[in-house]
C-alpha cells in the first residue's frame, strides 16, 4: 500500500503535468471537451474474478487535447461507486465469511491515448480509430461504514485499457472504452489479512485491489483557425 507521502508526491506530479500540458493548449490545433457514463466494477477479496454480478454506476468529464494524429493527452475526473458480497459467490468459504461492502471514490486522472487510425482526417473517409491508453491516477475512496479507517484513503492508480473514438459528424463524437485501475491498496473492499483465526475467512493482503470503468461518452471538438503569418 501506497503511504501518505508517496501519494501526495504522485499527486503533485500529476498537478505538474496537468499544468505543463495546458500552458501548451494555447497552440493546439483541436481540443475536445466530453462527459460519459457508464458502469464500476471491482477486483479483489471478495470477488478475485473480475465482478460483473453487481455493477455499479459512474460518471465522468474530461479536456482531451490533440497534438498530433496518433496522439492524444486526456485529464478527467470520474465520479463512482464498486460494491460486492460474498452471498454471490461459487466459493462455499466465501458464502461462509458473508462479508460486503460498497465504496465511493473520486479519481483525477492523466492518460496518453495512442489512436491506430487517423479519424479526423477530412480527405479521407475513415470516421472511426480504435486506441490504447495509459497513465496515472490519483483517487480517494471512501468505505461506508460508521468508524474511520486506520490505512490511507488516498491512493495511486495506474489507469490503462481499450476504446473506440467514431466521429459523429460536425463537431461531435462518441467514445467507448474499457478501462481498468491498478492500484497498490488491498482496502477498497476495506479487508485485507487475517479477520479472524480462520484463514478462509480473511483476505489476502499480497493480492492489490482494482476497480473497472466502462463507458460511453460524448466530446466536442474545437477547431482553431489559424491565419497566414502576414494577417
Amino acid at each position: 500500500m501506497c503511504n501518505g507521502m508517496t501519494a501526495r508526491t504522485a499527486f503533485f506530479l500529476f498537478c505538474l503535468l496537468a499544468a505543463t500540458s495546458y500552458s501548451h493548449l494555447a497552440t493546439a490545433q483541436r481540443l475536445e471537451v466530453g462527459a460519459g457514463a457508464g458502469v464500476v466494477n471491482y477486483k479483489g477479496d471478495i470477488s478475485p474474478g473480475i465482478n460483473i454480478r453487481e455493477p455499479k454506476s459512474g460518471g465522468q468529464i474530461f479536456l482531451r487535447h490533440n497534438p498530433g494524429k496518433a496522439v492524444s493527452l486526456t485529464y478527467g475526473l470520474m465520479l463512482g461507486r464498486f460494491a460486492a458480497s460474498d452471498r454471490t459467490s461459487d466459493d462455499v468459504f466465501a458464502r461462509q465469511r458473508d462479508f460486503s461492502f460498497s465504496t465511493r471514490f473520486v479519481e483525477g486522472s492523466a492518460v496518453m491515448e495512442y489512436n491506430f487510425l487517423d479519424y479526423r482526417d477530412e480527405q479521407t473517409r475513415i470516421s472511426f480509430s480504435p486506441y490504447l491508453f495509459g497513465g496515472i491516477a490519483f483517487f480517494r475512496f471512501e468505505p461506508q461504514r460508521n468508524f474511520r479507517p486506520t490505512y490511507d484513503l488516498y491512493q495511486i492508480g495506474i489507469p490503462f485499457g481499450v476504446g473506440i473514438k467514431y466521429v459523429l459528424g460536425g463537431n461531435w463524437n462518441l467514445g467507448l472504452a474499457f478501462g481498468a485501475r491498478k492500484t497498490f491498496t488491498d482496502y477498497l473492499d476495506d479487508l485485507s489479512g487475517p479477520t479472524t483465526t480462520n484463514r478462509f475467512l480473511s483476505g489476502n493482503p499480497n493480492d492489490k485491489d482494482m476497480y473497472l470503468f466502462t463507458g460511453l461518452s460524448v466530446s466536442y471538438t474545437f477547431y482553431k483557425v489559424r491565419c497566414p503569418e502576414m494577417y
